[in-house]
């Protein structure tokens, strides 16, 4: 049993281990380990992927290890280009502060808080003075940094890299010593893989002041709803503190390519529990049922319970408000309740209910509103390819008035898409 869990720490949603022999060695034996996370309050905004090495960290906590939650509260103040293409502008310490308590209430939805070393890197770095800063900085070359895939890809299209960015990796190598010799070690660092360059700065950092190397971990990195990298100023992300219907709204819209990917990195399902997902859609299961699963699996995670579409307050709370003019869009952002029906083991269409308080609008405006299309272009595309009905009927024009029935105007898109929409 013992095993299974360290296989499970060691593997899923794990991208690399460095030195992983090593590592697993000393989980095997049963040694304790002081385990490293940093982060930069550059902001107080968090999506589930961020959320990937915390339940990571979780795991370790229920193994019986020290966790300790590092915050950047110093190197924000710099901010760190590890997956940007220019600088990033600097924050106050007040800021860094104030993001770190915004955080932290974020974080107690998947690891114990109370169980967790809180240590803002201010305490080490502040201490460095500019004699201290080039010790460090002797034990890298400028090749080196240029190797790094940003700095190297900037450096070839001309665009600027300031010295100071140089300083990040070194900052954050520096982090491992102080945390070493504040807790007696730092065993194991985790962090995403676009952090692998300043992770193995601690390793460096870390021989050159006499003290065993970290273990390194990294992630892979969530995909976005749309299919590109999820980023929380992007609308592809799902941030941990959306409502419930928004969630779920999100999840069961996932391309079915992603479900896997999500199941894998964004809940805390087994390696074996995902393995069976992984065989009921390709035994023919429909992606769908598996979404629903998805959804409701990440929903209790952050917000205790599964979300029930035909609970009567969700209904409320979730149906379209806002005025209407027929010569305009809805003058607010819509909410739709879906209600999700499968029979004699053939899933069906969606179908949602929602309100308008008018009784047309514009087919184009419509099929934005339901989240059916996000521009005219996909509007367009859809409308060319004879996709779109109404009540069953083929729609081409996009300005064309829709009329809505108080029976229910049935609006669909594709053999997937479907919403009926009441007044």
């Amino acid at each position: 049993m013992q095993n299974t869990r360290i296989q499970n720490l060691l593997d899923k949603g794990v991208s690399r281990v460095i030195d992983r022999e090593h590592l697993e060695k000393r989980l095997l034996a049963g040694e304790k380990l002081v385990v490293k996370f940093g982060i930069d309050p550059v902001a107080d905004r968090l999506h589930i992927g961020h959320m990937i090495p915390f339940m990571k960290l979780r795991q370790f906590q229920e193994l019986g290890h020290t966790v300790v939650l590092l915050f950047g509260d110093a190197t924000a103040q710099v901010g760190d280009t590890s997956d940007k293409d220019a600088e990033r502008p600097m924050l106050s310490r007040e800021e860094t502060r104030k993001n770190c308590e915004a955080f932290l209430q974020k974080f107690s939805k998947i690891v114990n808080i109370s169980k967790i070393n809180i240590y803002y890197n201010s305490e080490g770095l502040d201490r460095v003075n500019f004699a201290g800063v080039g010790e460090l900085a002797k034990n890298f070359s400028v090749a080196e940094m240029l190797d790094r895939d940003n700095f190297s890809k900037r450096y070839k299209e001309g665009k600027r890299i300031s010295l100071q960015e140089f300083l990040y990796p070194i900052m954050q190598g520096y982090d491992s010593v102080a945390i070493a010799k504040k807790y007696g070690a730092c065993d194991l660092e985790l962090g995403g893989n676009d952090q692998y360059f300043n992770l193995l700065a601690g390793r460096t950092l870390m021989a050159a002041n006499g003290l065993p190397k970290q273990d390194i971990m990294t992630f892979e990195l969530l995909i976005g709803t749309d299919g590109k990298k999820m980023s929380k100023s992007a609308p592809n992300c799902i941030l941990i503190d959306d409502t419930p219907f928004d969630m779920y709204q999100k999840l069961i819209n996932v391309s079915d390519d992603l479900i896997l990917h999500y199941f894998g990195l964004a809940t805390d399902m087994t390696l074996d529990e995902v393995a069976e997902i992984k065989k009921r859609l390709e035994s023919g299961e429909h992606p769908n049922v598996l979404k629903i699963e998805l959804a409701q699996r990440i929903i209790t995670m952050y917000h205790g319970k599964p979300y029930n579409p035909d609970d009567k307050e969700n209904i409320e709370k979730h149906s379209l408000k806002g005025y209407f003019n027929t010569r305009k869009t809805v003058s607010t952002s819509p909410f739709w309740e879906m209600s999700i029906k499968q029979t004699g083991g053939i899933f069906s269409n969606y179908e949602d209910t929602g309100k308008l308080p008018d009784d047309s609008i514009f087919l184009s405006d419509l099929l934005k509103e339901l989240l059916f299309c996000t521009t005219s272009g996909d509007v367009r595309n859809a409308l060319v390819g004879n996709s779109v009905r109404v009540d069953g009927q083929v729609v081409t024009d996009p300005k064309q008035l829709v009329a809505i029935s108080p029976e229910g105007t049935l609006i669909e898109m594709g053999k997937k898409k479907a919403k009926r929409v009441f007044i």
